[in-house]
């Protein structure tokens, strides 16, 4: 297959980026407070406490029973729509609409068909996952009714 004229290969992209970057002072000292900074917050408390395994004997708290936040929480769902239908009939609600389309019509869309959207996209884009290796702790432990 041929490529067309004018489309950006992500991998020729990524080559050109790295051959920039490689001497760069800024890009490395950037990339050095960036690891630093990644193991700050990874030994980080609150880090560990938000990314550890959930305890099997966590107990659920619907927060709407609760004294403190069940309130807070009863007098939003009895606003919202309220508030929901003042914004549908105002007249901030559809000069905004107007807004935004028209930036879209004028602005977002012929941007978006810039080489330089297509470079940004291809270097924002994030890595594919790796595969992730099976361990024996993840098979789970074979039926005695199953033939091995």
């Amino acid at each position: 297959m041929s490529e067309e004229s004018g489309s950006l290969n992500p991998d020729a992209v990524g080559e050109k980026i790295s051959a920039i970057s490689d001497g760069s002072q800024v890009i490395s000292a950037g990339r050095a407070i960036g690891t630093r900074v990644s193991e700050f917050v990874q030994e980080s408390y609150c880090y560990r406490w938000l990314t550890k395994e959930p305890d099997p004997d966590i107990i659920v708290i619907d927060l709407r029973e609760t004294y403190t936040v069940g309130p807070f929480i009863t007098l939003l769902d009895t606003l919202i729509p309220h508030i929901e239908d003042a914004w549908n009939q105002s007249r901030v609600e559809s000069a905004a609409s107007r807004v935004f389309e028209r930036l879209s019509e004028e602005v977002f869309d012929p941007l978006a068909e810039t080489r330089g959207y297509e470079l940004a996209i291809s270097v924002l884009a994030p890595p594919e996952p790796p595969e992730r290796e099976r361990t024996v702790a993840d098979d789970p432990e074979p039926d005695e009714d199953e033939p091995s």
